[in-house]
């Protein structure tokens, strides 16, 4: 589940978050695994879902893999590269 507040975007599921830079006209979003390009607070929204489906890592099918492939390329996010990133900061947290 995704939790909006003014300032932050985060997760029950997974340890990453999307945060508003304070004082930044928008786009002034960014993403703890993804440094640029800063986001709207509506594409943070739709990375952090893309987040939480990369988490589980679907596989190459089914709806969760077809809607994850549909925010990745309307945000411009290489899912390979991302799960890549993404399973090393769960490492680096010691995280399975």
């Amino acid at each position: 589940m995704i939790y909006p507040s003014a300032s932050s975007i985060t997760s029950s599921i997974t340890g990453e978050c999307a945060e508003r830079l304070p004082r930044h006209p928008e786009p002034a979003w960014q993403l703890s695994w993804r440094q640029s390009p800063l986001l709207t607070r509506e594409e943070a929204l739709a990375a952090m879902e893309l987040t939480e489906l990369l988490r589980w890592e679907p596989g190459h099918h089914g709806a969760a893999w077809e809607r994850a492939c549909a925010l990745g390329a309307a945000l411009g996010i290489d899912l390979e590269d991302a799960r890549i990133v993404l399973r090393a900061r769960r490492r680096e947290r010691g995280e399975s």
